[in-house]
């Protein structure tokens, strides 16, 4: 087991995880109990709290905040899948910095996509108003705005908290992309992948509306235009 991972440097703790992560656990110890696996998360979550410390060393003081948790959570997950190849040519922090810029502007670029689409479809609604209805004795009454219309609500709000989770779901449910495309789009593995980053986004749309003080109906109604359609 390792002994007080606090009180040693960066580099030997990187090491020490790198050497419980090739290790082979032992037969029949693969389950949650297993000591390599407590092993490695003491490890980890002693280096995720470095990082945290000292966002100037591991290069989160330069990344603006918005984009900041994002950016430090997809580059920790890219060290962990680095660590077990790692050389030592660079300092471990030295790795973490330049990867976390690179996460950060690719955040940053999905946010300025997502803003000029936004902007390109209010632009092309205030260039094509829809008709005038024809005068009747019961008018009907004015169609409630779709969730990606409200300037002010929970989603333009949504969308500024988490830019990657809304243009993901702007993407699917507004501009009808399907799978493979998005996949194209954001990178990803497999459309596999989209489908679960599709429903990690909706819940975590569903919970942020609940967090702000949004009705349940109200809530109910805007998760409702996320919904998957049944397959022909």
């Amino acid at each position: 087991m390792t002994n007080r991972p606090a009180f040693i440097s960066d580099e030997e703790l990187v090491k020490q995880l790198q050497a419980v992560m090739r290790a082979t656990p032992p037969e029949g110890l693969n389950g949650p109990d297993d000591d390599h696996v407590r092993e490695a998360r003491t490890l980890a979550e002693e280096l995720a709290e470095r990082i945290h410390r000292e966002p100037t060393t591991w290069g989160l003081a330069s990344v603006p905040a918005e984009f900041r948790d994002d950016a430090a959570n997809d580059a920790f997950t890219a060290l962990l899948f680095a660590i077990p190849e790692m050389r030592g040519r660079q300092s471990v922090s030295e790795w973490f910095s330049v990867t976390v810029e690179s996460k950060f502007r690719r955040l940053w670029s999905l946010a300025e996509r997502q803003k000029a689409e936004r902007e390109r479809l209010v632009s092309e609604a205030a260039a094509n108003p829809k008709p005038a209805a024809l005068d009747s004795s019961a008018p009907e009454p004015p169609a409630k705005p779709s969730l990606f219309e409200e300037p002010d609500g929970a989603w333009a709000r949504f969308e500024v908290a988490f830019p990657r989770d809304a243009f993901a779901l702007r993407l699917r449910y507004l501009l009808k992309r399907d799978l493979e495309e998005i996949a194209i789009m954001l990178d990803a593995p497999s459309a596999r992948a989209i489908t679960m980053r599709l429903d990690r986004a909706r819940d975590r749309f569903q919970m942020y509306c609940e967090q702000v003080g949004v009705g349940r109906r109200d809530v109910a109604a805007m998760v409702a235009q996320l919904a998957e359609e049944p397959a022909p």
